[in-house]
């Protein structure tokens, strides 16, 4: 008998017995819609299990070819991969079909999800080398019917999974109301345009939890790029006088007068926050991101460059001038900061403690009072 009519043979006594196995089956206990899905997952398994047989055959078959193997070697082989195939099959069908007994059993009621997982049951079987009966599935018999449901919302994918990443970062932008205020004075009597001068700025966060058990308390750190801008008001610019910066009133009536700061901005901040906890399987903890927020923290940096922009009529034409210069401005920046929010949004405050010239008669402090967007988480680290 040659060796392909063997195989042939040993396949359809293989497949035979196993419709036979699942012919003698009860589904009595199960309703129609059940015993519909738990036939097709019976028939998954040997439809994947015959798809890798017929693999088998073919690199049983090359190597025929090669001359890796004699006739006799490749004959064996080909049975012995049908024994197994055959026997693999009547073990997986037997474990999906006893589990599915038991819940109906004891929930009334089954869910074969864990099952349907794997992206091909018998793909596993097959890279792990082993048979159904060795693989270690974690069935937790003696559960209530609430916590199998609840835990059934976790995938089985995810339970093994090791902590939450200690370590997450974004990109985010803020865009605010800028002003300064002098020193003993008030908001109400800042010499700039509330609602003219604003502030953008964008920057990339690092945010790590602070202790392994609990997410409740995080820290911030980063860089950011912040784009100051004042309007004076009154026909008002900024003038050098010696060492000192004042403000004097322009000869020509202005239809702009803006003076900005680009700074670079080191923030670092303390986050509280509410967040939820899931337990996993191996005792491992995953944690949600913080929905409802506060920081608290400050900040340093440093001033890059100054620009005062002016655009007025000298009674001939319309003029466009820009005064790049450091303007007598402190170049170390440090203040204080603090935000609350809900999930990517946030409102926030800043104030800068050093004030914005260096040599003026009364200080000069600059603050913000804006909103935050982070934008895209970007990696996660350990």
């Amino acid at each position: 008998m040659s060796v392909k009519i063997t195989f042939i043979l040993a396949l359809l006594a293989s497949i035979w017995s196993q419709q036979l196995l699942a012919q003698d089956r009860d589904f009595s206990a199960f309703n129609e819609e059940e015993t519909i899905e738990l036939k097709a997952l019976l028939s998954r398994i040997e439809s994947e299990e015959k798809e890798l047989l017929k693999t088998t055959v073919k690199r049983i078959n090359s190597k025929l070819e090669n001359g890796n193997l004699s006739e006799a070697e490749a004959q064996d082989q080909k049975l012995e991969a049908a024994e197994d195939s055959a026997q693999n099959i009547e073990e997986a069908q037997e474990v999906v079909y006893n589990w599915a007994s038991f819940q109906k059993r004891k929930y009334g009621q089954f869910d074969l999800e864990q099952f349907e997982d794997y992206d091909s049951y018998m793909t596993v079987i097959n890279e792990l080398g082993l048979s159904p009966s060795e693989l270690n599935f974690e069935f937790d018999l003696f559960s209530s019917k609430k916590s199998k449901e609840k835990s059934s919302k976790t995938p089985l994918k995810e339970r093994d999974l090791p902590y939450s990443n200690r370590t997450f970062s974004d990109i985010f932008i803020s865009i605010s109301f800028n002003n300064a205020m002098l020193d003993g004075g008030s908001i109400d009597d800042t010499p700039f345009k509330f609602g003219g001068s604003r502030s953008f700025e964008i920057g990339y966060e690092w945010s790590t939890r602070v202790f392994k058990e609990t997410n409740f308390l995080r820290i911030n750190y980063g860089f950011s790029f912040q784009f100051n801008g004042l309007k004076p008001k009154d026909n008002q610019i900024f003038v050098e006088n010696g060492d000192q910066t004042i403000l004097e009133t322009f000869e020509f009536d202005l239809d702009k007068s803006k003076f900005r700061m680009d700074n670079l901005i080191l923030p670092v901040h303390l986050q509280f926050g509410s967040s939820e906890t899931t337990v996993l399987d191996n005792g491992n903890k995953r944690f949600t991101d913080h929905d409802f927020k506060v920081g608290l923290g400050g900040f340093v940096g440093f001033n890059l460059l100054n620009t005062q922009k002016l655009k007025f009529d000298d009674g001939r034409r319309d003029e466009k001038l820009k005064q790049r210069d450091d303007f007598n401005t402190n170049n170390l920046l440090y203040g204080l900061s603090a935000y609350v929010g809900w999930e990517t949004f946030s409102i926030f405050a800043q104030y800068n403690l050093n004030p914005i010239f260096t040599d003026n008669v009364r200080d000069l402090n600059n603050f913000q009072i804006g909103v935050r967007l982070l934008m895209d988480r970007r990696h996660q680290y350990d």
